[in-house]
Parts: structure tokens; C-alpha cells; sequence
């Protein structure tokens, strides 16, 4: 039998208040809602008072800052007015320049596009225009600042009224369909993802209506959806089992500016270590898996990695090279056996900050240990370690494009030389590797002479 889907709660006294309080534009707006998209359905434009306007605790671009709140602090009630202004505070926090953008664009243009609404005032999209609108008002405080445009989804009575699932595919539509592209940090998509799937919403009907995927039918889509699973999922089940390990569960902020390298330990190692293959060609045993994991982990907790690499994503992309030899797997494995025994220590962060002055020295001189074997073993490695090295610097954290928004004006054009030497430098070695490769003897010579000359 089929599972009746569950419909989102409505506050009936705040659905009752907003009908009384809306004022007609004579405007009309087509929304992504079930299938109005496609009977191009329109809603009613309505302008109502921006406190009757609420904050969502699902939205997406903000959910580590929730969650770790709700993991510290202990649980928010939406309605609850404190709970309203610690959302404000963390909207206010996630982009200051965009943010700082908009109150311009409103203070000159005002609201263009409507903000979309439950019958009871949470908004699905427009948490933005609602935080700029009422910062706003406290500067100039003007009639025309206190009213949000807004359409309002079906509410009590009404058949079309939203199932929890309906309001999450009306948030992923209007965050990716439209752009092509989510406004999300990856790991705030990853936990919105997450986080509807663990509600019991299937993860194939999220995706098809993505637009960067395949529809239903193509028989590429369940590749797709598990090349999702490993991009997004993979990552956040690493990041749960560390914070789990060092005993700060749900605290997603400690964490968040190290997405890149739980990337790099589910994509360059674990599926690795879940491959048959390789753990048959590289001897690995079953129960090694674990520790070998446990080595990942202790490598991206290490605060300064500087002294054997300049980021720790360099150094996991060397795992799966250690454990290929039996040798250097055994200083892997112990690396997997450093634990954090300092149990007595309640304080998270003094906690870590004693296991950085017990335990980074020790990694450090195994890694140290690790790359001193792997040079003598292949000198002829040096190139390529180089090469992964200049990668791993361009895939560095600070290069992350949201960052990349926050640089000077004046120092975006020594950026853009830099990006014109570091192509040029990339073209000659692809040359020069791909006449060494073909043995073409005339080329190598000239591209040598050229080299000794400059």
C-alpha cells in the first residue's frame, strides 16, 4: 500500500493573519511548483508586512550554521522570535559582499522579482530580500521598505496544498534549475540533500529535477545519481565520523573549510580502498581499511601542515602511493593509530589544541618518514611530485571561487597574470612530455635550447 504523503504544517492563526493582512498588486507570477511550471499557472503577486514573513530553519545556504546551533545550543522553534533573530544573524554572516549588494539594488530599484510563501509566512525563497529589506528600515525607515512582494503556496483546504517533498523540490528548482547552477556552498547542498533524504524523500526525485542531470529515462541517470552520492554524500559521512571520533558530533562549523580535503579522502582513497581490485594487486587486508581511514583523518586534522606540505590534500593523495608498498603502509598504519586520548579535557578546542602539541609533531615525522622512502625509492618520482604539488596549490582552499569574490579590485589584474604564466609554463611541459613520449629527438632539442636560452 502506498504511503500517503506527509503535507507540511500550517499555523492556521498565521495563515488566518496573513489573509487579512494581504494587499493586492494585480501582478501575476509563474512559480517551479509541481507541474504549474509546465501549465505556465500563475499566482497572484500579493505585498504584505515584512514581519509577517518568517524564516525557514531548512534553508540551504545557511544549514552548518544551523545545525551546529541546534548541536550546541540545543533545538530552535521556527516560530519563536529568537529563533527569527539568530537566522537574521546567520544570513546577515553568509555573504556579506551579495548581501551588501542587494540593499543597494532594493534601496535604488526596489523589489522586483516576489518572494514565495507558506499560507503561514515562511518563505521558501527570498530569506535575503526579507534580511535586506529589514535592515534596511532600520537605516531609512520608509513605507516602501516594509512590505515584502511575495506569491503564497495553497494553504489549509486547498488540494494542492504541499506535501514536505513538494516544498523540498520547490527549493532545489529554485535554487539549480534556474541558473543551472546552486547558489549552495557544496557542503551546505550536501546537508540540504542529506538532510531530505534522511526525512524519507527519495534522492532519484530530488535529481531528476536537476537540471545538470539526464531526465528519468536516460540510462545514464542511476550512474548519475551515484556519481552524486559519491561527490556529495561520500565527503559528509567523513566529515560525520570525524566529528564522532573527536566528540564535537553535528558541530559543522569546525569543519567547514575543510570540505575539499574529506573530498579528497573519499575520492582519492576510500574508493580506492572499496575496490577489490586494488586491494588484491596492493596486498591490502580487510581490517586495515579502517585504520588506513583513521590515517586519512588524522592527516586532515593536523592544523599546519607546512613543514611536509603545503596543503594537507597533497599529503592524502599520497596514500594511496604509501599503501601500495608494504613498506611505507606500516607508517600509514600508524598514523591510523594516533588517537586522541586526552578524554579528560571537556573543551573541544582546548581538547585539540593539546592533541596538535602531543600528536602533530609524530605524524609529521612519519610523513616526513614517508616521503624521505618514496624519493629514495623512485628518484625519478620528483617530477611528478612536483607536478601534484603546483595542482594541489591551484586547488588550494583560498582559491575557492566564493573566496576568489572577496579579492581587491587592484590585485585582480597580478591574478590574471599569474593565470597567463602558470598556462603558458603548462603548455611547454605538455609539449615538451608529449615529444619525449612520441621520441621525437628534433622538437625535445629545440624546446632545450629555447629553455637554456630564456
Amino acid at each position: 500500500m502506498a504511503l500517503i504523503p506527509t503535507l507540511i504544517e500550517i499555523d492556521n492563526i498565521d495563515e488566518k493573519a496573513i489573509e487579512d493582512a494581504k494587499i493586492e498588486t494585480q501582478a501575476k507570477h509563474v512559480i517551479p511548483y509541481k507541474d504549474w511550471g509546465t501549465k505556465a499557472k500563475s499566482l497572484d503577486v500579493f505585498e504584505i508586512p515584512i514581519e509577517f514573513c518568517k524564516y525557514r530553519l531548512e534553508n540551504g545556504r545557511i544549514r552548518t550554521e544551523i545545525l551546529t546551533y541546534e548541536k550546541l545550543q540545543g533545538k530552535l522553534i521556527s516560530n519563536e522570535q529568537s529563533t527569527q533573530e539568530i537566522i537574521h544573524k546567520f544570513i546577515g554572516n553568509s555573504d556579506k559582499k551579495k548581501n551588501s549588494d542587494l540593499i543597494k539594488i532594493l534601496k535604488k530599484d526596489g523589489q522586483t522579482d516576489p518572494a514565495i510563501i507558506t499560507a503561514d509566512g515562511f518563505l521558501i525563497n527570498g530569506n535575503r530580500r526579507k534580511w535586506a529589506l529589514t535592515e534596511l528600515n532600520k537605516d531609512v525607515p520608509d513605507e516602501k521598505f516594509k512590505k515584502l512582494k511575495v506569491v503564497i503556496l495553497p494553504g489549509t483546504g486547498n488540494a494542492e496544498r504541499p506535501t514536505v517533498t513538494d516544498i523540498a523540490l520547490l527549493e532545489n528548482r529554485l535554487q539549480v534549475l534556474v541558473t543551472g547552477k546552486s547558489e549552495y556552498s557544496k557542503m551546505n547542498k550536501a546537508l540540504t540533500y542529506y538532510s531530505n533524504v534522511k526525512a524519507g524523500i527519495d534522492l532519484t526525485e530530488l535529481l531528476k529535477d536537476d537540471a545538470t542531470f539526464t531526465d528519468a529515462g536516460s540510462k545514464n541517470f542511476k550512474k548519475k545519481v551515484k556519481e552524486f552520492e559519491n561527490e556529495y554524500f561520500k565527503p559528509l559521512e567523513l566529515m560525520n565520523d570525524y566529528l564522532e571520533i573527536n566528540k564535537v558530533q553535528g558541530d559543522y562549523e569546525k569543519v567547514a573549510n575543510r570540505w575539499m580535503s574529506f573530498e579528497a579522502l573519499g575520492s582519492d582513497v576510500m574508493s580506492k580502498l572499496n575496490n577489490e581490485k586494488f586491494k588484491v594487486e596492493n596486498n591490502i587486508k580487510n581490517d586495515e581499511i579502517g585504520t588506513i581511514k583513521a590515517a586519512g583523518l588524522n592527516l586532515i586534522k593536523l592544523k599546519d601542515s607546512s613543514a611536509v606540505a603545503g596543503d594537507n590534500r597533497f599529503l592524502i593523495r599520497q596514500i594511496p602511493k604509501w599503501i601500495s608498498n608494504v613498506e611505507l603502509k606500516k607508517d600509514v598504519l600508524k598514523i591510523g593509530l594516533i588517537e586522541d586520548d586526552n578524554d579528560h579535557i571537556e573543551d573541544p578546542d582546548e581538547r585539540d589544541e593539546e592533541w596538535q602539541k602531543q600528536k602533530s609533531n609524530e605524524i609529521i615525522s612519519l610523513v616526513k618518514k614517508l616521503q624521505n622512502i618514496s624519493t629514495r625509492n623512485k628518484d625519478q618520482e620528483d617530477p611528478l611530485t612536483r607536478l601534484s604539488e603546483a595542482l594541489g596549490k591551484l586547488h588550494h582552499e583560498d582559491l575557492d571561487m566564493n573566496q576568489l569574490k572577496g579579492m581587491k579590485i587592484k590585485d585582480l589584474e597580478r591574478a590574471f597574470k599569474f593565470c597567463n604564466d602558470i598556462e603558458t609554463k603548462n603548455d611547454e611541459l605538455k609539449r615538451f612530455f608529449y615529444y619525449l613520449q612520441k621520441g621525437d629527438e628534433t622538437n625535445i632539442s629545440n624546446l632545450l635550447k629555447k629553455f637554456n636560452n630564456s
